[in-house]
Formats: structure tokens, sequence, C-alpha cells
């Protein structure tokens, strides 16, 4: 019912697009090769940086302090050709994409001597075509072995049937599955891995030289392609100089930043990016063996939070003691919190607010 939550992000590209630069770039650069020495999906692990995870721990001097975390993979098999007989690829590739929550969508926005100049809006389009293709594939011929058993009988697949009528609907539009609308349908066609389904962050991969007014243009391309399609978020970097501050001690990449005029580097901003995308939220538990961070659905219940730490706490669950960030920092001590009423007493159907720290009371 409950699991930690690790977000799991996987980056996709056509060819040229620079997708594995961009994957350095975000995780430092972290490559898995099989044991012929051919590169497999690249896996990368970050620790998500949190203002208010350090105030906390330098509060509580706990043993151990754990952020967020987001994993990126480095997928490859899209908009590539593919030999014959690439069964086992096609199932090996889905087996990378079937557990990530959602696709970076990596294009190109530089000039290059092999794919040549940038047409950032057809390859978007490209790219999401072929998500949508490969999904109608899985549509047609799931909906046609439904209707054979539903013929022979099974009337229980009746349900099924109308669901897959209706994506299939929306694929023959060339619209991907994130626009088939109600959760509980988005829900239901989960198992099926489809991959125009998963919400999508586009990256722009920008080349030094671009003017930031032609980024802005594209951006604008993309999102009014994109208008009225839920799920999906824009965001650019410059992968080639992120990628080379990735690898620098800290102070000299700042300067770094400041030299580019850039406030903070874009593994930070897409890491919020994709908290926005997903509608993801944090909230804190803080004593002296440990202050963790959790990541938790928007809208997510005091008895969610609980199980998220541990199923005991969801299924003994009596109250949460709850107070937000801000009000434990302006207080000063949670002795201060208490005696001023800013740490309530919540049942399991309170909803969750960003920010929240919470002690969970709980009885097995």
């Amino acid at each position: 019912m409950f699991r930690v939550y690790i977000l799991k992000l996987g980056i996709v590209g056509l060819p040229g697009s620079g997708k594995t630069t961009v994957f350095r770039a975000l995780t430092g650069g972290v490559e898995i090769h099989d044991e012929k020495g051919r590169r497999e999906i690249g896996l990368g692990v970050v620790k998500v940086t949190d203002p208010r995870l350090d105030f906390l721990a330098e509060y509580h001097k706990p043993r151990k302090t754990t952020p967020v975390t987001v994993q990126y993979s480095d997928i490859h098999g899209f908009g590539e050709d593919q030999p014959k007989g690439a069964g086992a690829s096609l199932e090996k590739f889905m087996a990378m994409v079937r557990p990530l929550d959602a696709f970076v969508h990596c294009v190109r926005l530089f000039d290059s001597p092999l794919q040549g100049p940038a047409e950032p809006l057809r390859d978007f389009k490209a790219l999401e075509e072929e998500m949508i293709l490969s999904d109608l594939g899985v549509v047609e011929r799931r909906l046609d072995r439904v209707s054979r058993d539903i013929q022979r009988g099974k009337k229980e697949l009746s349900k099924e049937r109308d669901l897959l009528t209706k994506a299939l609907e929306v694929l023959e539009q060339g619209k991907p599955l994130r626009c088939l609308g109600a959760d509980d349908d988005l829900e239901s066609l989960r198992g099926f891995s489809f991959l125009s389904i998963k919400p999508e962050l586009v990256l722009l991969n920008v080349g030094e030289n671009q003017a930031k007014r032609t980024v802005e243009e594209v951006m604008d391309q993309i999102s009014s392609h994109t208008a009225g399609q839920p799920k999906v978020e824009l965001d650019w970097l410059y992968a080639d100089i992120e990628a080379e501050i990735a690898g620098m001690p800290l102070e000299d990449a700042k300067e770094f930043l400041q030299d580019l005029a850039l406030q903070e580097g874009a593994k930070e901003r897409i890491i919020r990016t994709s908290f926005r995308l997903l509608n993801l939220i944090v909230f804190f538990t803080a004593g002296e063996p440990e202050v963790r961070a959790w990541p938790l659905r928007n809208g997510a219940t005091a008895l969610q939070a609980a199980g998220t730490v541990h199923s005991d706490m969801a299924k003994g669950f009596i109250r949460a003691e709850v107070i937000s960030y801000d009000d434990f920092r302006a207080a000063g001590s949670m002795a201060a919190a208490h005696k001023a009423g800013k740490v309530r007493l919540e049942g399991r159907d309170y909803i969750v607010r960003d920010g929240d720290i919470m002690l969970f009371r709980f009885n097995i």
C-alpha cells in the first residue's frame, strides 16, 4: 500500500540530442557497462539539497541525515535503428522504462556537424510520435485479444475493452495517453507500461552560444504544441557546461556559474521542475537518531505519510504531531514551539503540507 519513494527519471532523446551529456550534467557522470564492455543503461543517484533539512540537522545533531534522492537513467533505444530480431532488446528496453516515474525528454538546441542545424520542434514531435505509435501497437494487439476473449465468454474483460477503446481513440488522434483524462483511467493503464502515459519534462539542451531569445522562442513553440496536455513541464540547460561544472569543486563551480550570469546550476532547478511535474511535496521527520526528508504526493494524508516512513506506523496510526518548518524555525526550538501553541495534533485524514515536520504516534 505504501512505499519509500525514490524519484526515478529516465533521460530520453533522439540520437545526437546530447542526452548522455545531460545525464553527466545532472548526476556527475555514472555509466554501467556489461561484461563485454558495451555501454548499458547509465544510472546515477542525486541527493537533493534542501536548506530546511540542513537547518534541522544543525538543530538536532542527528547520527544520520537523509535527503530526498533522485535516480536518473540514461535510456537508449528511442529513435535508433533496431536490428532484425531485436525482440530481446525491446524487452530489455521496456524493463528499463517500466519503473520510471517520468521521462526527461532531451531536445537538441545546438547545431551539429552530424545532425545539421537545430530543429527542436521537429525533433520533439518525432520522438513524441514514436512513443504514440509504440503505444498504438500495444493497444491494438491487446484490444484484439481482449475482444476475442469476450466473445468466448469472458465478460469480466468488458471494462478493460472499454478503457482500451478510449485509449485507442486518443492515440489515433496523434495525442499521448497523458491526454486520456481521468486519473482512474490512467492508473488502470499503468500496468501496460505505455510510453506516452508517463509525465514528461521537456529539456532543451542549449548550445553555449545560443541566444536567450532563441531559447524562449523554442520553449514557446513547444509549449504551444503541448497546450492542453497534462503532466508536461519545460526547462533548459547548457549541458556541456553543466557537465564540466559537475566535476568541479563547489567554490569553482559557483564562480563559473557567476561568469555565466546564472544563479544556480541546472541540477537543482531541474529537480524542482521534476517535483512540480509529479506534484510532489516534502515533509520531514526529525530527531536525534535521524533527520530525514521524505517526498510525498501533494494531497496525501497523514496516514499515507506515516506509511511512507514505515508500514507499522500506518497500521497502528493514532495521531501525528505536526509543525510547519517556518513555525519551527521562527520559534527557535521545539520547546518554544510547543509553548507558543504551534505544534498540532492531527488525525489520519489531515492533508500534509510541504515543509511539515511530523512525529507519528502509533501502536501495534
